[in-house]
């Protein structure tokens, strides 16, 4: 019987699945078994797509980074305010981030530890590329009088405080009492982001 309409493929459901566990459980919960059984199909199926464990992964990860990276799509190809589209990517790049936080913390160990640009962290190459350009520009629509110097250190506060917190997981709420997870509140913290990025000198 043909496969419906918009309903996935075997693949597309593999790596599905992988992107949840590695939402849910983190990387070094995953198994092919594991990925199989949440998948409704069998070992071979995996292996078959995807030839090994570290194959999927990539995969999904890349999903995941190709998401981030649409957040910057936004900011590049809308004909909105400098401030509204900083806004709206914000929210979308936190909401990604938060789902996936195991995305933030591989990358940032590969580059300490290990100085090198994969598959599993290209994502850091397109920020050195692209990335932060694309914010560095957007914050200057919106205060065209700062020079380079300034609008590179609020694109680097911007994204250090979107990042720490994910870093630091559940500590943040055991210490201040803050839960990112909780969408009024990743609101409010998106809210005080942008007025930072937005505010005038002096």
């Amino acid at each position: 019987m043909a496969r419906q309409l918009n309903s996935p493929t075997t693949k597309e459901k593999i790596i599905q699945v992988v992107m949840n566990i590695i939402a849910q459980d983190g990387f070094q919960n995953i198994t092919i078994r594991k990925i199989a059984a949440q998948a409704g199909v069998n070992v071979a199926a995996v292996n078959y797509h995807f030839g090994s464990k570290d194959a999927v992964i990539n995969e999904a990860l890349e999903t995941v980074t190709n998401q981030l990276k649409n957040t910057f799509k936004y900011l590049r190809e809308s004909n909105g305010s400098g401030e509204t589209k900083l806004a709206i990517f914000i929210n979308n790049y936190t909401d990604i981030l938060i789902k996936y936080p195991d995305i933030i913390k591989n990358m940032i160990y590969h580059q300490i530890y290990h100085r090198q640009i994969d598959e599993q962290i290209g994502y850091v190459k397109f920020l050195r590329t692209e990335g932060i350009e694309i914010i560095k520009q957007t914050i200057g629509q919106i205060r065209p009088e700062l020079d380079d110097k300034s609008l590179y250190l609020r694109t680097l506060h911007l994204l250090s405080c979107i990042s720490f917190p994910i870093l630091m997981g559940e500590q943040i709420e055991e210490i201040m009492g803050v839960d990112l997870h909780n969408r009024e509140i990743r609101q409010m913290h998106a809210g005080t982001l942008l007025e930072n990025a937005c505010r005038r000198d002096g």
